[in-house]
């Protein structure tokens, strides 16, 4: 297989294969030339989800298993990634589906563009709510005040292992904000398809559905706030900028609040680390 525009479709599966024929077909209907499919068994124990797992292995898709010890989104994608031949990734929940050009055009970008890391598109809501994914312009102070990219983007192997793939102490959700944080702090451009290419499936039980207290919500945040420490102190002025613009956006409201209690203090936490590490270093 060529690996110049290669792209590796990973679909991590946990108990969902009712849907992830759906995903597999979404996959295989891409009209890019060199594509190729890698399902991840997350643990799963439905007998469906089992049984769907051996057809793919029969047709001759790959069907690896999260490492023993592990799971998670997180530690299934990593695991997925680390087995792909290809030098482009494109993560794809197993409920979720593609338009059969998305990976077409996003790799033409990538291709075009050695600075530009990460390409996504427009987006459709499916399932238990219908309609376009209303999500903010992407830009980099947006990015800290909220994720606007979802987890089926385009991006480069060799920057997964640049940034020392998604952080699997994330298991509350908001993983692939980290990972978009980590990308963008190393310089990585992001551009986005103007097109609705991917179709996202809300269901009953989704993470974003458990994500919607808003307690777990802000511990998800505050997962994210510690694991991404370094960025957020570096970037704290055009972060508190940005939330004196956006406080009265209701929209933004309940990710802003954390923002602005937290930051100082990790602004000051990251200053104590780093002064420990240099007398530590000097002993």
């Amino acid at each position: 297989m060529n690996n110049a525009s290669c792209v590796s479709v990973v679909i991590p599966c946990y108990n969902d294969g009712q849907y992830l024929l759906e995903a597999v077909n979404a996959a295989q209907a891409q009209t890019h030339p060199s594509t190729e499919i890698i399902v991840v068994d997350d643990h799963s124990t439905d007998p469906q989800t089992l049984a769907v797992y051996e057809r793919l292995r029969s047709q001759g898709i790959a069907v690896l298993q999260t490492p023993p010890g592990k799971k998670g989104p997180s530690a299934a994608r990593n695991a997925g990634i680390a087995a792909a031949t290809g030098n482009y990734i494109l993560p794809l929940d197993a409920d979720d589906t593609i338009a059969p050009s998305y990976i077409s055009k996003a790799a033409a970008v990538l291709d075009a563009n050695p600075a530009v890391g990460i390409c996504y598109c427009h987006a459709r809501l499916f399932g238990l709510k219908s309609g376009p994914w209303e999500l903010p312009p992407y830009s980099f102070e947006e990015l800290l005040c909220g994720n606007m990219i979802f987890a089926t983007a385009l991006f480069r192997k060799s920057d997964w292992i640049r940034v020392g793939g998604y952080d699997e102490t994330l298991t509350l959700g908001l993983e692939d904000y980290a990972f978009w944080l980590r990308l963008t702090d190393q310089g990585a451009q992001v551009q986005q398809l103007k097109e609705e290419l991917f179709f996202y499936r809300i269901k009953s039980g989704s993470r974003t559905a458990q994500l919607a207290p808003e307690n777990r919500h802000v511990r998800a945040l505050a997962m994210v706030h510690d694991a991404c420490a370094d960025i957020f102190a570096r970037h704290s002025g055009v972060l508190l900028q940005k939330i004196a613009v956006l406080q009265n956006d209701r929209a933004r409201q309940e990710c802003l609040f954390s923002w602005k209690a937290c930051t100082p203090l990790f602004r000051l936490e990251w200053s104590l680390r780093q002064r420990i590490k240099k007398i530590l270093g000097r002993c």
